[in-house]
């Protein structure tokens, strides 16, 4: 595996691939079709989310393995809402190396961290990633909690 991945910005034309790509990897995890209407919604990417945050396709030479997304607020604050792969490539350090290109970027561009609503299968990855949970989000199923997650992006001075 190269750690020479492309990334390259999404535009609208991409709403419908990126829609797909997302609800086959959620569904990789083996959620029941009933679950699966319930957040088809949240993992739909429409023309406008294309064009109101930064969405990213990634690739290995010509091969498209997934992408990501950040919402950005008014208050400069990174929240990562997608990253997802094509199943044949989850579990591949894929996931890694796009994870540390997106923290790099943030603290370049001047943030000092991020936040994520962690997918439960997930939480393994984002632990690894130095993570820290700082709170839990209601998830559409009651009584279901997503764990939520900080990263820094820049190390503290010390001083």
């Amino acid at each position: 595996m190269s750690p020479n991945l492309k990334y390259l910005d999404a535009n609208v034309e991409d709403a419908e691939l990126l829609s797909s790509l997302s609800y086959s990897s959620k569904k990789f995890w083996g959620y029941s079709d009933e679950l699966m209407d319930l957040w088809k919604s949240d993992l739909e990417i429409s023309n406008q989310y294309i064009l109101e945050n930064k969405v990213v396709k990634v690739f290995e030479e010509n091969k498209f393995l997934g992408f990501f997304a950040i919402k950005i607020d008014g208050e400069l604050n990174a929240e990562l809402d997608h990253l997802w792969l094509k199943p044949e490539n989850i579990k591949r350090n894929y996931g890694r190396q796009i994870f540390k290109h997106i923290i790099e970027n943030l603290a370049n561009e001047g943030f000092s961290k991020m936040t994520l609503i962690a997918e439960p299968n997930a939480t393994g990855f984002y632990q690894k990633m130095n993570g820290k949970i700082v709170g839990k989000f209601q998830s559409k199923i009651s009584g279901r909690f997503l764990d939520i997650y900080e990263f820094q992006t820049k190390q503290a001075t010390n001083g």
